[in-house]
């Protein structure tokens, strides 16, 4: 299973987005596939420390990149960071919303990096690297969002709008790619155990903001490994532990994607 895990999705997988929670879970579990991994985020301590339990683990190699991926020419320069390495599964775990404010409270080049960070830079990792994917007709990407994604919120107005942008992306991607051995999913997200999470909860002063039970980012990434396969979309919770799975509303958006791409094809075609 490992082997076969690696041969479609190896022998490199980048994670932005890699020095805690979500992405280091992903990290781990890839890494126990036997998959080589590029990690990227801002915290270089965070990610030395990543990369030596992930080689002591699991002997595998892995690469981390310092990168702010909400500054201009962050793609760039991770693209070239990457180099001539065989990607075969790149994971998007980067954006969370620093400032949670009413639109007007912030700054509009505040509103420009979030926008960058989400929409952006997204989108050019996802065509250098799912290009090259088409292109071998094997591979993934997993773009991890949030169910801001699926309408606007009071105080989450530039973040709902870009996580919308970055799940429209993955679901039009699964739409093009999906008879062309590249898989896609969103993993759309409502709460997760990450320290991210908990020190949002904690300057919202939620009560029991650092003891309120969250689901697992371990557990969470487990499951958006195996459900790689069956995209576009996962909604957390939502659609697990169902006993028929047509009945959750990610199944819904695919029905959604595939009717609304083949009206869309008498008009532009099915190319």
């Amino acid at each position: 299973m490992k082997l076969s895990f690696k041969h479609r999705y190896g022998p490199w997988a980048v994670i932005a987005g890699a020095s805690h929670g979500m992405g280091a879970a992903f990290a781990e579990l890839l890494a126990e596939r036997g998959v080589n991994c590029v990690l990227v985020a801002r915290r270089t301590e965070a990610l030395e420390k990543l990369k030596a339990e992930l080689t002591a683990r699991h002997a595998v190699e892995v690469l981390w990149v310092s990168q702010d991926l909400s500054r201009p020419g962050a793609a760039q320069k991770l693209i070239a960071t990457v180099g001539a390495r065989e990607v075969g599964l790149f994971v998007y775990n980067a954006g969370g919303d620093p400032f949670i404010t009413r639109f007007l409270d912030s700054s509009r080049a505040d509103w420009a990096s979030l926008l960058r960070l989400n929409a952006l830079t997204l989108m050019e990792c996802a065509h250098a690297f799912g290009g090259a994917m088409l292109g071998r007709r094997r591979g993934g990407l997993i773009l991890v969002g949030s169910q801001a994604a699926l309408g606007g919120i009071r105080k989450l107005a530039v973040y709902s709008a870009t996580k919308g942008f970055a799940m429209n992306l993955g679901e039009s991607l699964w739409a093009e790619w999906r008879d062309h051995g590249v898989d896609v999913l969103n993993l759309l997200i409502g709460t997760v155990d990450t320290p991210t999470m908990r020190e949002a909860m904690v300057k919202l002063k939620i009560p029991d903001a650092l003891n309120m039970p969250l689901p697992k980012a371990e557990d969470i990434a487990r499951l958006a490994l195996a459900e790689l396969g069956n995209g576009p979309t996962l909604i957390h919770p939502e659609d697990v532990g169902l006993t028929d799975p047509q009945r959750g509303p990610g199944f819904a958006r695919r029905k959604q994607v595939i009717g609304k791409s083949a009206e869309a094809a008498v008009f532009i075609g099915n190319d």
